[in-house]
This record gives structure tokens, sequence and C-alpha cells, in this order.
């Protein structure tokens, strides 16, 4: 039970194998599901229970990892607090579930697609013999699951709008992390360095460089995560124009 809980690397990992593919279908899978049971869970009278107790299981993973890290002597002030872009995201997504408040949800929403890159590019050297592994993949899908479950079920459809004030928001907090990074020499967002994340595509031209990268590629992501609802509310504003 010890080896289990510990920060030492067991099994190898491999990115890509047939264990990493089927966490990723795993996602797929999960997703669909919502969206079929959708209208069953909407009016499922103890929908309340439901969505409270997907948020308190995601919150319970997150204090899992605090533990875990406080267990084995490794927590720092960089990694301990939630201030990537998946921490912020996760505790968007619960205090949305817990209080069903779409302004909070909108803001995180478009932050989400972090669980499924984090999924698909784990920075972790864990696999199936450790506690970490199951916390880190698990966590990281469950939050993402929570995002899906206001969409269909909540029906907490984004906007323009929405897409605006997530951006501002990843934005301003960039800008905030990237003077925190420099005075506290963490690497909050991975804005000072890759740390194992496909942003190592960016690294070797100087800090400037990188930081653009990034920017690009974020806002990349963010926007092709509006796209499937650019074409939803174009196709809604057609039909009532008929």
């Amino acid at each position: 039970m010890k080896e289990f809980f510990s920060d030492v690397p067991g099994i190898e990992f491999v990115e890509f194998g047939l264990l990493h593919i089927s966490l990723l279908i795993a996602i797929v899978i999960g997703s669909i599901l919502i969206y079929i049971y959708r209208d069953k869970l909407r009016n499922y009278k103890y929908e309340k229970r439901v969505r409270y107790s997907m948020a308190s299981f995601a919150l319970l993973f997150e204090f899992a990892l605090y533990a875990w890290k406080i267990g084995n002597g490794i927590w720092t002030w960089e990694d301990g607090i939630p201030l990537g872009v998946c921490g912020i995201a996760l505790f968007l997504a619960i205090i949305a579930m817990y209080t069903k408040k779409f302004l909070i949800f909108e803001i995180g929403f478009f932050w989400s697609f972090g669980g499924i890159i984090s999924v698909m590019f784990p920075d972790i050297p864990f696999s199936v013999d450790k506690f970490r592994f199951y916390q880190y993949m698990f966590g990281h899908m469950f939050f993402f699951f929570m995002y899906i479950y206001m969409l269909f079920v909540l029906e907490f459809i984004p906007t323009f709008k929405s897409f605006k004030k997530s951006y501002v928001a990843m934005v301003g907090s960039a800008v905030v992390l990237i003077i925190i990074n420099t005075i506290l020499d963490t690497n909050f967002f991975f804005l000072a360095e890759s740390d194992g994340t496909p942003f190592e595509l960016f690294e070797g031209s100087g800090q400037a460089l990188y930081l653009i990268g990034v920017y690009i590629t974020v806002s990349l992501l963010m926007s092709i995560w509006y796209l499937p609802f650019y074409f939803y509310h174009k196709k809604n504003k057609a039909q009532k124009a008929k």
C-alpha cells in the first residue's frame, strides 16, 4: 500500500499505448453517454444530488492530490495551489455545478480543453501501479465531464460573449501569472517553460517567442473550441429568420 501512494515511478506509462488510448476513448464515450441521457438526467427528481455528487467527487480528488503531495513531502507553493489552467477551470466547474451560475460556467468552459490536453499529453511519469496516475487521469477527465454535463443537461450554451469573457479572463490571468512567475521563479500556466508539455515546440528561441507561441496556441485552441457554438447559433438565427 505504501508503494502505491509513493512518488517513486514504477511501471512505465507508454504514451498512446493501449492504456492511454483506452482513456481517450473513455472521454469520448463518457461525453456521448451524458449527451444521450441528457433529458433523463435533466428531469430526474434527484438531479441536484447527481450534480452535487459530481462536484463533491471532483473536489475530493483535488484534495487527495494535496494530501498525496504533503504525505510524500513534495508539496510546494508552485504546484500546490490551483493556479494552472486545469486547476482554475476545475474550481470554476465545481462552483458552477453547485450554484448553477452560467457566468461562472461560461468563463471556465473554454478552458476545459485543458482536461483533454492533459490526458493526451500527461506530464507525470506514473502508471497503473501508482495512486497519482488515477488521481491525475480521472481528475482531469472528470472535470471535463462536469462541463459536458452543464452543456447538455443544464443546457448552458456558450455564446460569443461567453467566449470573449473567457478569453479576456485567460489573457488577464496570464499577464498576472507572468509577473508572479518572474518574481517567484514559478511556472504557472507553463508560461516560464514547457515542462514536458507540447509547448516545448516553442522553446529554444528566447522567452518572448516562447510566450508568443503559447499565446497563439491557446488562442487557436479556444477559437476551435468555440466553432461548434458559432455554427449552432448561426443555424438557430437562420431558422428564426425564416
